[in-house]
């Protein structure tokens, strides 16, 4: 069993993006401790408070200074954290993505597997298992907490509460399919490799069509056992397409 991640496409332009992140929300908490420790720490906030009766506006001046002791070093530390949250976030999202518990559980041990190719024209494909029974694609679902489906059209809620029209699961992965059939068959023309198209998933509003199979996480490695070896992928041949995934693999980007 062989497992490979494909190389992130990332740019100087998004590590700078997670480096300004960072730098801000450790400013922004440092701003937040070094006043807690000034108004805590230090007789400073002693020293403004005057001695005797105070006035009324004395009194004011004393509540709004209050509040600011209590207030402002808190909303610095959470403005902080929460900037640092989102940091780790973007952070995480240009790490290679993890093979899914579901594939991995599919996996024989002459088989190979890979997450997040991105194939020639700059199609993203989830996840690829290779064995000798060809190859096959396996499609992702949206969060049923994000994601809706109205008649054929899906509809993914961005970060501001919009819903968005997105490429169904079904017609994503049955398209991704099409797409790595047809680079395979650009490396070789005597010799079509065949190629499954499979949603794994619970979500009861997912169902398959005749060019993409539906099956629970549970039961994926049942699925790929009953496919049957193809005639004519020979070592050779199987090496070839082996290579090909790695070479896209470790560039990321379409060869």
């Amino acid at each position: 069993m062989q497992v490979i991640a494909a190389a992130p496409r990332v740019t100087i332009v998004q590590r700078l993006a997670v480096a300004r992140s960072a730098i801000v929300a450790a400013l922004l908490v440092a701003a937040a401790a070094s006043l807690a420790w000034l108004f805590v720490g230090t007789p400073f906030v002693g020293t403004l408070i005057p001695e005797g009766r105070p006035s009324d506006a004395q009194v004011i001046v004393n509540v709004l200074l209050w509040t600011a002791v209590l207030i402002v070093p808190a909303s610095l530390l959470l403005i902080g954290v929460t900037r640092l949250v989102e940091v780790f976030e973007k952070a995480a999202a240009l790490r290679p993505r993890p093979l899914s518990p579901a594939v991995r559980d599919a996996l024989t041990p002459d088989a190979l597997a890979a997450t997040d190719l991105r194939l020639p024209g700059g199609r993203r494909v989830h996840e690829l298992i290779l064995g000798a029974y060809g190859i096959v694609v396996v499609g992702e679902v949206p969060p049923m907490s994000v994601s809706r489906n109205v008649g054929s059209r899906w509809e993914v809620r961005d970060e501001r509460g919009r819903w968005m029209p997105v490429e169904g699961p079904m017609d994503r992965t049955s398209r991704d399919a099409e797409r790595v059939r047809g680079w395979l068959a650009g490396d070789d023309r005597d010799f079509i490799v065949k190629v499954y198209a499979v949603v794994v998933t619970n979500d009861p509003r997912v169902q398959r069509t005749p060019s993409c199979a539906v099956v629970r996480p549970s039961d994926l490695a049942a699925w790929v056992a009953t496919l049957p070896p193809q005639r004519g992928l020979s070592s050779a041949r199987r090496e070839r397409v082996e290579q090909l995934v790695r070479e896209i693999a470790a560039s990321g980007t379409s060869r």
